[in-house]
């Protein structure tokens, strides 16, 4: 079982949606108190240019070819991710997070839909 405290910091919640500041120092992250498991459907609301790395939960490599993905965003993108109702249960909708560019932090708004 994984966190579903899918950012840094809850900052609004209703009946319909959970809100999370999403921020990482420059190289932040990686490791286990990353680790986190998507259960909703959610937006990501990019405020800066980012790079996030994604880490499998078990082993937290950040070798290239065992990152589940390398998401480059550019300020001001939106992007939409349908979760299926059976995610609660999968544990292949968890992941750790890494800031991958070294030189800027990272800072997104993830809105979870209920």
């Amino acid at each position: 079982n994984y966190s579903t405290d899918v950012g840094t910091k809850l900052v609004f919640e209703n009946d319909l949606c959970r809100c999370w500041d999403f921020y990482l120092d420059p190289s932040e992250g990686g490791g286990a108190d990353t680790v986190h498991h998507h259960c909703l459907d959610y937006v990501f609301i990019n405020v800066a240019p980012s790079r996030l790395l994604g880490v499998h939960p078990e082993t937290l490599s950040l070798k290239p070819d065992e990152l589940l993905f390398d998401s480059v965003s550019d300020d001001n993108q939106v992007t939409w991710n349908s979760i299926p109702k059976e995610a609660a249960t999968d544990s292949s909708f968890a992941h750790g997070g890494k800031n991958g560019y070294d030189d800027s932090p990272m800072r997104e708004y993830l809105i979870e839909l209920k």
